[in-house]
């Protein structure tokens, strides 16, 4: 069975040192003493990120821009058995860190993930949502990129995450439904759990809302495009599922007049990223460059190569 010390919580940030201060707080108060927390500063423009990382007592390293690119580095800086991943504008309830680790007594479960809520919602409310992913196409419902926690030698043998997806990226979104994806289809499971929980701190709103789905949006296109190519008839079904979801929103918040703004952004966002796309190599079901000319890092079981 998994212990606490077979963890190393991998938070990413980049410009946040206040709100940064507040999550490796709430982080280590809930999470086990014997549970490694490191901190990925993700190309800050100052050094208070590592300040608050040294000062809160946890673990630090330097990356480049961009959360895909960060997390790869905390892959490979973490020398533990499991890696979980949380962001710093999240607070995790007690107990978080054991059920996200306790699936991984299965040798068959690649990926474990938990509950994000917004920190206004009741942690106790109703709830029902699948507990083992199977399929491939499922790997859209898996879970979260703000809780969820990996074998680390799993996703240092599919090459990690897709740098050019995620936050701090033009195609800022869909890196975690990607990576849940790429481990579905490599055959293992992912399992969800309920009980581990993280509460949302930093809810945006208004145009700030709706500019978040958009990128999102283009990370999803993204996604579609990138198994439009690999895999064509998969690409279908998860470009069709997406879509088929968000038209149903729009159009189910038109009929009770509601705001969909952030649900149109959503789906232009979609249909940009796929468009986008379609011209980036693709190796090892990543994306292989950005049109800058400079080389994606891929991930090895020794470490970063280039």
């Amino acid at each position: 069975m998994p212990s606490p010390s077979d963890a190393t919580v991998l938070v990413c940030s980049r410009n946040r040192p206040e709100m940064l201060r507040d999550g490796l707080a709430s982080i280590l108060a809930s999470t086990p003493a014997e549970t490694e927390v490191l901190v990925v500063d993700s190309a800050s423009d100052t050094d208070e990120t590592r300040l608050v990382t040294l000062e809160a007592g946890a673990r630090y390293t330097r990356a480049g821009k961009g959360l895909s690119v960060a997390r790869n580095a905390g892959i490979t800086t973490a020398d533990r058995p499991i890696v979980v991943f949380t962001d710093d504008d999240c607070r995790p309830t007690t107990g978080w860190i054991e059920s996200l680790i306790a699936p991984f007594a299965d040798p068959r479960v690649s990926a474990v993930t938990g509950r994000m809520l917004d920190h206004t919602t009741d942690a106790h409310a109703p709830y029902a949502r699948a507990e083992r992913y199977i399929e491939p196409v499922s790997g859209l419902d898996a879970g979260h990129g703000a809780v969820m926690a990996f074998r680390r030698d799993v996703l240092l043998r599919i090459g990690g995450f897709d740098d050019m997806m995620g936050a701090g990226q033009h195609l800022a979104g869909a890196e975690d439904l990607d990576i849940f994806i790429r481990l579905l289809r490599a055959g293992t499971h992912v399992v969800h759990d309920a009980h581990s929980v993280v509460l949302h701190a930093n809810t945006r709103v208004g145009e700030a809302y709706v500019e978040l789905h958009h990128g999102y949006g283009l990370g999803l296109g993204a996604l579609v495009g990138k198994w439009l190519r690999l895999d064509p008839l998969f690409g279908l079904r998860i470009g069709w599922r997406l879509t088929r979801r968000t038209g149903a929103r729009i159009a189910r918040g038109t009929r009770r007049h509601h705001d969909t703004r952030h649900d149109r952004s959503l789906l232009a966002g979609m249909a940009q990223g796929a468009w986008e796309v379609r011209g980036i190599p693709i190796v090892g079901e990543r994306f292989a460059g950005a049109g800058s000319g400079a080389p994606i890092p891929v991930l090895r079981a020794e470490g970063v190569t280039r």
